[in-house]
């Protein structure tokens, strides 16, 4: 293969630069909406495992310095998002998250210069399997890393908390990056395999979320129908309850009726006679005991 130093180091450094930054749109964004529901701390977590490999790797290869520079920087900003999740998401307090990310960039930066000593060592000795060897372990990790946060889609059935122009960039990087390589004069497999892998594993997000988001968001919109539905059928309920029967009760209306028939039947009497059906007068009970009295003193 023709080696076109130039093209190598502009498109690596291009490469470089997005990479390096990719993450800094994430950590914007949980610092905004102060939240990283939707975005998995693991993701950020083993990314930043990752890089402590592939730096070993590419300081070992003496790949270019944009190369070289990039995992550093990359590493470094995904355990500032990572920490951001333990605060934001885990409830951790900005002290204890902080003595956390400290502690990793202290492990970060002593397995990596051990490591890349190590493998000049090995190198000399002609021992190279070691080199390609943390090669494929940063190809397996950045792998490994976005299975968390395909699960996080998968739970949400959306895409919500990762940003978006941080998958886009961390595609054009890989991109950038991948097609630096066919400008050496040999061709580093380990490398392009891991570029293409961020770029397929990466774009698979970005076209998840106009599919799955529309869907959410139809979702939720007839949720929230059904519930306002619901809502205005137990109103309903509420104003057709029967009220209590105001009524009056059977006896007084028995006896309303009753009065009034009496009424009726003494109307043009005022000794209290009445005349019956067949034209007779009736007596009450007192004129009757009136008329028996002078009965019995005659006697």
């Amino acid at each position: 293969m023709r080696e076109i130093p130039a093209a190598d180091k502009t498109l690596a450094t291009i490469g470089a630069v997005l990479w390096s930054v990719q993450v800094i749109p994430q950590i914007v964004k949980s610092y905004r909406t102060k939240s990283t529901e939707g975005l998995s701390p693991i993701l950020m977590f083993i990314w930043g495992c990752a890089t402590i490999f592939q730096g070993s790797y590419l300081v070992s290869m003496r790949s270019s310095i944009p190369l070289q520079v990039q995992p550093q920087a990359f590493g470094a900003f995904c355990t500032v998002s990572w920490a951001q999740c333990l605060y934001y998401g885990k409830g951790y307090s900005k002290l204890k998250a902080t003595l956390c990310l400290l502690a990793f960039y202290c492990v970060f930066a002593g397995f990596e210069t051990g490591s890349v000593f190590a493998l000049w060592a090995g190198e000399r000795n002609g021992v190279t399997w070691p080199q390609q060897m943390y090669g494929w372990i940063t190809s397996a990790l950045l792998i490994i890393g976005l299975l968390p946060q395909y699960y996080e889609i998968y739970k949400a059935k959306e895409v919500v908390g990762i940003s978006i122009t941080f998958m886009l960039v961390d595609i054009f990087g890989g991109l950038f990056s991948g097609v630096s390589l066919f400008f050496r004069e040999e061709f580093d497999k380990t490398a392009f395999v891991q570029y293409f892998l961020v770029v397929l594993l990466d774009g698979l997000v970005v076209v998840l979320k106009p599919i799955l988001n529309p869907r959410a968001q139809r979702r939720r919109e007839h949720e929230a129908a059904l519930v306002a539905e619901e809502e205005s059928n137990v109103g309903v309920a509420k104003t057709t309850e029967i009220k209590p029967d105001d009524s009056p009760e059977p006896e007084t209306e028995a006896t309303t009726i009753g009065d009034e028939k009496a009424s009726k039947t003494t109307t043009g009497c005022p000794l209290g006679l009445g005349q019956g059906e067949d034209g007779r007068t009736l007596t009450t009970a007192s004129d009757a005991t009136a008329t028996s009295e002078p009965a019995k003193q005659k006697q």
